[in-house]
């Protein structure tokens, strides 16, 4: 805002003379109401600059639901043409087992317009600037012989997706605990503390996956963890035995983080793996309350050899 030049003392009648011609206002009146008309300019410029802030929530808003509804008119309305209207002309394809650019997503589109019982339930979303996650499960599609447990993340250029990373597992029954792999807590909050949780996820990545700081994980996770991942329960336990298991054996973890999406309470690490099943693509959710992940949900998909990929792009 421009400053308000006051300049001498008595400048200040004729000035607020200027703004109500019909009133004669001595000096010291004058200055007092040009004090107010300043509070008053101060104020309504405040208002104007708070106003992006609501449009950058109402374009996430927008960019959650394009995503939902692209996959939607794709799996379940059978619309090949969704591709063309939800995906941009410089569509890059990271997942291996899908063709590049929008051929081939409209290649895969077609697949699950041949396939009837071709069905897709989203269960969470998550907004980072340009990205958004999906995670759902899809069933009816043949190539996967089953229902898949999956994460989509998409990345947003000009409205269009112009960019796609994919992993899948197979649905598998409760685990120990009797939690699947897609049910839990959706609700995003906490959104002012996006960053602060990102950070607690990426450390606890770095100190206890990589360096292998088993006495830390009280550090990260609440005792009563709830856990969705299968073949294991709720609770620490578990993992704590297993990084201590591979750390005394003076062995490695060999674990690469690779992408961290965050909103709110929820942070997701996308994570290139050399673990016993080979070569893969974890993807892990957090759910995180009070400074500790209290929630964790995951999608490990196998990477085929390279000559195999459909695409050059690289998974991650």
């Amino acid at each position: 805002m421009t400053p308000i030049n006051r300049g001498r003392f008595e400048r200040g009648g004729s000035l607020a003379t200027g703004f109500f011609p019909n009133k004669h206002f001595p000096p010291h009146k004058g200055l007092m109401l040009l004090a107010v008309l300043a509070s008053a300019i101060t104020t309504l410029s405040n208002i104007k600059l708070a106003r992006p802030e609501v449009r950058t929530v109402t374009t996430y808003d927008a960019l959650a639901a394009d995503a939902r509804q692209a996959m939607i008119d794709i799996f379940q309305k059978k619309d090949v043409t969704a591709v063309d209207r939800n995906f941009g002309e410089s569509f890059i394809q990271h997942d291996p087992n899908l063709a590049d650019g929008l051929a081939g997503m409209k290649s895969f589109a077609t697949e699950i317009a041949s396939s009837p019982a071709a069905d897709i339930t989203i269960y969470r979303t998550l907004v980072d600037g340009d990205f958004v996650l999906l995670h759902s499960r899809y069933e009816g599609i043949r190539r996967y012989g089953g229902p898949v447990v999956a994460f989509d993340l998409f990345r947003f250029k000009d409205g269009k997706i112009i960019e796609h990373w994919g992993g899948q597992q197979p649905e598998t029954p409760p685990n120990l605990s009797g939690r699947t792999e897609v049910d839990g807590s959706a609700d995003v909050r906490d959104r002012e503390k996006t960053e602060t949780n990102r950070t607690l996820v990426r450390t606890y990545r770095q100190a206890v996956m990589v360096e292998l700081r088993f006495d830390r994980i009280e550090e990260f996770f609440d005792s009563s963890l709830m856990q969705h991942a299968s073949g294991l329960r709720d609770g620490i336990a578990q993992l704590r035995d297993r990084i201590a298991g591979v750390a005394k054996a003076g062995g490695q973890l060999y674990l690469t983080p690779r992408r961290f999406v965050a909103e709110g309470n929820f942070v997701l690490v996308l994570s290139e793996g050399d673990i016993p099943s080979g070569h893969t693509a974890l993807y892990d959710l957090f759910r995180v309350e009070d400074g500790k992940i209290v929630e964790h949900w995951d999608v490990l998909t196998p990477i085929p050899p390279r000559d195999q990929w459909k695409n050059t792009n690289g998974p991650f």
